[in-house]
């Protein structure tokens, strides 16, 4: 039965005149709409990992443009997704596009993607970076500091870090990620400060 049948069974049952009994059932279908799932939804499943729920880990580098970057972001900065990555790993020929998607989509409502490469050279991240179309900022942890301080085991590992600065998923699907921070910018006024600003 749809939702829309439902309403209408549910309309027709209750007492009063036609007018009235066809805007219940209305408001019965607008709600049964919102019951399946309209807007953003759910913060999707995230893997089992210490972070989900804690403070990000603080860090500023500066990425293979030149640019300084980290958590916590700037003051614009609404949600971060840090992703970490390597050339040699066939996985993340998927995820940076996808992410790189995610950035030039939603960058101007504050979101900020953040490559982090655990390869062992900067010029192997940059090169890597460039052959899979990756626009971001990208971070390459030579000394695998950073990565040791996100407790990342394997790679892709893909973390999104609300604005307050607290790890809220933390995955390997970039469309999981793109939900995580769909529902991240739907939790705040796009004029709301972070904690951090």
């Amino acid at each position: 039965m749809t939702a829309t049948s439902a309403a209408s069974r549910l309309g027709s049952a209750l007492p009063g005149d036609g007018v009235a009994r066809a805007a219940r059932g209305a408001t019965l279908a607008t709600c049964a709409l919102l019951a399946l799932g309209c807007g953003p939804g759910a913060m999707p499943a995230s893997v089992r990992h210490p972070l989900v729920g804690s403070a990000a880990p603080e860090f500023h580098a500066e990425s293979t443009a030149a640019v300084t970057v980290g958590v916590p972001g700037t003051r614009k900065t609404r949600v971060t997704v840090i992703d970490f990555w390597a050339s040699w790993c066939a996985s993340c020929s998927r995820t940076m596009p996808a992410l790189d998607r995610l950035w030039r989509d939603r960058k101007a409502d504050g979101v900020a993607v953040i490559g982090v490469n655990v390869d062992d050279s900067e010029a192997a991240a940059a090169a890597a970076a460039y052959e899979l179309g990756a626009t971001f900022p990208i971070v390459a942890d030579l000394d695998q500091r950073l990565s040791g301080t996100y407790g990342v085991a394997q790679v892709p590992l893909t973390f999104v870090v609300d604005g307050a600065g607290t790890v809220r998923w933390v995955g390997h699907d970039p469309a999981s990620a793109r939900r995580a921070v769909d529902v991240l910018l739907s939790e705040r006024p796009a004029g709301a400060r972070s904690v951090f600003e």
